[in-house]
């Protein structure tokens, strides 16, 4: 280290108001004097043995072994006290080890990983240079347990610190802001914790392999053009903590990867800097089902049909934000001879039901149970709004209050306003947040639902709100959507048919030059499987950043859109003509299918990492999904015969639905085009004779209803030749 690297390294703690850090350098020793909290503070650093020698004040001289470690002490960042205050409050809000959810994992190189521990061990394991930075990568979708995982490691850290020593974690949040400053968010996150370090030290202490900064929703740190001020920014922050430093990035799947972390931060150096990349996964069924017994389930619990269904393999349900909501808030009684077409409503209605009977008699006196539930879901949708609004996950509980109040009719009598004011802000979907007084949702995958609500109405009645014309739509936000139109369309139909020509129709009406425009777009693709209307579907001149389609897509021509990135993984897109339109880059699976005209984009990235690049790789993999019959067919299990007939197409088609449950005498016209399909009656025996449908007769409405659940939809989809089991339901298909 030289003179110019020490003054640079010591001067975040000098003083402010005070002169400059000042050194000499004689005799291979440097040393510096710099005003440390009003008193002068004299550090001799030996440039041989790397040795620091600290007198400050009037207190004895200490000796350290190296400048980190003085560092480390008390005359500067003192990290025993921002350990101890971090295991306390960590200790304080986080579940005990008994209650944690199991961890299933897999590096970019394939790696299993099935613990807190072994994702501790990933950090710091491999070697390099003097100047190199370490990157970690935490992906996956929502509420897989990414927030979860970094406060694990944060506390486990802070706890073993006076035995270990290994870097504390600053655990970063991005907290639903437009992204202003990276440093800002330290700046809160420091406080949170209580401590005594300022933001523009953390840069050195990571330097110095003391702090590892985790950045959480990294995905949504976004200004109003994009995300190039969001990797500006890690750029800046990666050159300034390369020695020892190391970063933790956690967002959702479809944004961040390794080779786009690579490519997008030019100071990131692929052959010196250390970047590896870890994807969360949902637990398996029985390890779901073992953390469920902990809670007081019991093995007849999973046996009710409804419940059966949600636990399946690569069930929505399995990640970790619904099944404490499972485990938490719902219980199992309550969810029997519920046979709902999509999970989010079926959960949320339920938590809905029962805060309605919480409120107590005078309330219930003066307000029906469907009032209240009325008013909940009013209210919830209010607070959502006044979040998305302010760019923000959290509210004063004063605020919400008052957003209660305002969602109540004008006939509620004032003594019974001030009880339902009372109670607004300590229903069970609110949780405490870091500040004091500010209450969140309890996980940001329901603030999206009731953002998603509020963006269906708000567009109905001929308003776009502000969260829609500031924000940047990420693919987390539009998942949500996705299932909220799909519900919407069914249960709400004539309220979603003037969503969607509205909202398609925007971009011959909107003039503001703001994000409006861009995140509509976003919203009409996210909806359009879930569209039905006797005139063409034709969308054109949108230009969208993030943009999701998930299912069967209907009829539909898309001319002069550009698409930054699509996620279409498990979708069909064959129904769709593209005309003049181009996609940068695309998300996709081997489920996906596309159309001859589908835009040949630069890059396809698919699960795990991997990335297809190249005109000639990305054209034979469109070639083989869809757009050429030869190549998608080629080493499928199903034979040409059997691909001809109408029954397979409806096998196909009923595989790719989203729903739960097919009601078979609704008004869902996705479940209608399966179960009034003439080949129904014959698939449906033959799937049942093989175990792939679950058939269910409850009252709904009424009178009785079958209700079908179509399982291993994606062992159909794969068509595996060596699965045998598939093989034998072709068979029969075939010969039906």
């Amino acid at each position: 280290m030289n003179r110019e690297q020490l003054i640079a390294d010591l001067a975040p703690f000098n003083d402010i108001g005070d002169n400059a850090v000042k050194a000499t350098e004689q005799l291979n020793k440097i040393t510096a004097k710099l005003t440390r909290d009003g008193r002068l503070l004299k550090l001799v650093l030996d440039q041989t043995t790397g040795k620091v020698q600290c007198t400050w004040g009037t207190n004895p001289t200490r000796s350290f072994a190296s400048l980190s470690a003085a560092l480390a002490s008390e005359i500067f960042a003192n990290l025993r006290r921002w350990a101890d205050s971090q295991r306390d409050l960590l200790k304080r809000e986080l579940p005990g080890a008994s209650d944690l959810l199991p961890i299933s994992a897999v590096t970019h190189d394939f790696v299993e990983i099935q613990s807190i521990e072994k994702v501790d061990d990933l950090l710091g394991s491999g070697s390099r240079s003097s100047d190199a930075a370490e990157i970690l990568l935490i992906d996956g979708p929502a509420g897989i347990g990414k927030t979860s995982l970094i406060e694990q490691l944060a506390l486990m850290r802070a706890d073993g610190y006076r035995t270990a020593a290994k870097p504390l974690i600053l655990h970063v949040k991005s907290r639903g802001r437009v992204l202003s400053n990276l440093l800002d968010l330290m700046a809160f996150s420091l406080q949170t914790i209580r401590s005594q370090i300022t933001y523009d030290q953390i840069p050195i202490l990571a330097k110095h392999g003391l702090v590892a900064i985790a950045i959480d929703g990294f995905d949504e740190l976004a200004d109003p053009n994009g995300y190039e001020m969001a990797w500006a920014q890690l750029g800046d922050l990666v050159t300034s903590i390369r020695g020892n430093g190391t970063l933790i990035l956690a967002g959702r799947d479809t944004f961040i990867g390794r080779s786009r972390l690579l490519e997008d931060v030019p100071s990131l150096r692929d052959s010196v800097d250390i970047v590896n990349s870890l994807t969360l996964k949902s637990p398996a069924p029985d390890q779901a089902k073992n953390w469920l017994r902990k809670h007081q389930w019991v093995d007849t619990n999973f046996e009710i049909p409804s419940i059966a269904v949600l636990l399946e393999a690569n069930s929505f349900a399995l990640r970790p934000v619904f099944l404490r909501i499972l485990s938490e808030l719902v219980k199992p009684k309550e969810l029997k001879d519920k046979h709902e077409r999509y999970l989010t409503p079926l959960l949320v209605g339920q938590m809905i039901e029962r805060e309605a009977g919480l409120f107590g008699k005078p309330v219930q006196a003066v307000m029906t149970k469907s009032e209240r539930e009325d008013f909940l879901l009013e209210f919830l949708c209010e607070v959502a709004r006044q979040m998305a609004d302010s760019q923000t996950e959290a509210l004063e509980a004063a605020e919400i209050a008052w957003i209660g109040e305002a969602s109540l009719q004008p006939k509620i009598p004032p003594e019974v306003v001030t009880l339902i004011k009372n109670r607004a802000s300590v229903i069970a979907f609110f949780v405490n947040d870091e500040r004091p007084g500010f209450k969140r949702f309890m996980h940001s995958y329901l603030l999206s639902y009731f953002v998603a609500i509020v963006s269906i109405r708000a567009i109905f009645n001929g308003d776009v709100p502000k969260f829609v014309r500031r924000n940047l739509f990420g693919s987390e936000f539009l998942n949500v959507f996705s299932d909220v139109a799909a519900e919407a369309a069914v249960s709400q139909p004539e309220q979603f048919r003037e969503f969607w020509d509205r909202a398609s129709s925007m971009p011959m009406s909107y003039s503001s030059a703001d994000r409006g425009l861009r995140n509509i777009g976003a919203l009409v693709l996210a909806a359009l499987p879930s569209t039905q209307t006797d005139s063409q579907i034709d969308l054109r001149e949108f230009s969208i950043d993030d943009a999701l389609i998930k299912g069967s897509c209907p009829t539909a021509k898309i001319t002069n859109c550009e698409i930054s990135q699509l996620d279409i993984r498990g979708a069909d897109l064959t129904e769709i003509s593209w005309e003049n339109s181009s996609i940068d880059s695309v998300l996709a699976d081997d489920f996906v299918r596309v159309s001859p005209s589908f835009p040949v984009p630069k890059k396809i990235s698919q699960a795990e990492g991997q990335e297809i690049i190249g005109s000639e790789a990305v054209n034979a993999w469109l070639d083989a999904h869809g757009r050429d019959a030869n190549s998608t067919n080629a080493g499928k299990l199903a034979s040409e015969a059997l691909r001809s007939k109408s029954i397979y197409a409806l096998l196909i088609r009923a595989a790719r639905l989203r729903q739960y449950w097919l009601r078979e005498d609704n008004d869902d016209f996705q479940a209608s085009k399966i179960v009034n399909d003439i080949d129904w009656p014959k698939l449906s025996r033959i799937l049942k004779e093989h175990d792939y449908l679950k058939v269910e007769v409850r009252q709904a409405s009424g009178k009785a209803s079958k209700f079908f659940h179509i399982k291993h939809r994606e062992r159909i989809l794969a068509e595996d030749r060596a699965d045998t089991d598939l093989k034998s339901l072709f068979d029969d298909i075939s010969s039906a």
